[in-house]
């Protein structure tokens, strides 16, 4: 492609000539060189076009980052879901073990204190009987006593 340039290719033939060059020579220097920037630059439209280009595709990387992220987010927080069922699930089944052993040794605790409030009644109720006995001896032993003051002069 060729395209209009800053380069004035007679100008530079007649500079090399000056310099000594046989003129057929600096002609083909001059094409030469001329042919070789035509070919290396590049058009106005076709920086638009390049620029038009990158756009879209940083644009369409843009895109699949986001999307990337996007599905990353939601199998980050899917496997997060996850492991909170799990933990819960072992919390709830160590809560169920913990209660099941409190209610496991409450069951014991009462046991035993129904057997000790048990051998307690067992004492006290001999207990009872004793101090009744006593008391009732005490009773007769004063009737005993009153009826023998009362036959005294």
């Amino acid at each position: 492609m060729n395209m209009p340039i800053k380069f004035d290719t007679l100008e530079y033939t007649r500079s090399l000539i000056e310099a000594g060059i046989p003129a057929a020579q600096a002609e083909a220097q001059a094409l030469a060189l001329s042919q070789a920037m035509a070919e290396a630059t590049v058009s106005p439209s076709e920086m638009v076009l390049l620029r038009t280009d990158m756009i879209a595709r940083i644009e369409m990387l843009r895109t699949d980052i986001y999307a990337r992220l996007e599905a990353l987010g939601k199998e980050f927080n899917a496997k997060l879901e996850a492991l909170e069922e799990r933990f819960n699930a072992k919390l709830e089944a160590m809560e169920q073990r913990f209660n099941a052993k409190l209610e496991a040794m409450e069951q014991r605790f009462n046991d035993k204190l129904e057997a000790l409030e048990q051998r307690i009644r067992a004492k006290l109720t001999t207990v009872y009987w004793m101090v009744g006995i006593s008391l009732t001896l005490h009773v007769v032993t004063i009737g005993i006593l009153v009826k023998i003051l009362d036959r005294l002069p």
